[in-house]
């Protein structure tokens, strides 16, 4: 490995290392990712691994599709809620006024 004496470098010099080695880092690992991968993975094929096997990954990411609305806001039908995530502001209106969520229902 080569080094570099800091000790003789100018100011000016120190400042631009500084400046450019954040990227030369992530350069260089993401490069050195690419290479032990590929050797982790010529090591899997010679035993009749793949590597993601090994490791435990899923070749292909199961993810959930769309969901239909389910719920929509009787003042304004283009706001709809599919039930998941967040309340909507309107939900929640209309359950503080003594609303129940099924007369919401599409």
């Amino acid at each position: 490995m080569k080094t570099v004496d800091l000790k003789k470098l100018s100011l000016p010099e120190l400042i631009v290392i500084q400046k450019e080695l954040p990227d030369a880092i992530k350069k260089a690992r993401k490069t050195e990712k690419k290479i032990l991968r590929k050797k982790c993975e010529e090591l899997a094929a010679e035993s009749g691994f793949d590597l993601d096997e090994l490791i435990g990954k899923k070749r292909t990411q199961n993810k959930r599709g769309k969901v239909k609305p389910k719920y929509a806001n009787p003042n304004n039908t283009d706001q709809t809620w599919t039930g998941r995530g967040r309340m909507p502001l309107w939900v929640q209106e209309h359950l503080n006024s003594g609303g129940e969520k099924d007369d919401l229902l599409i």
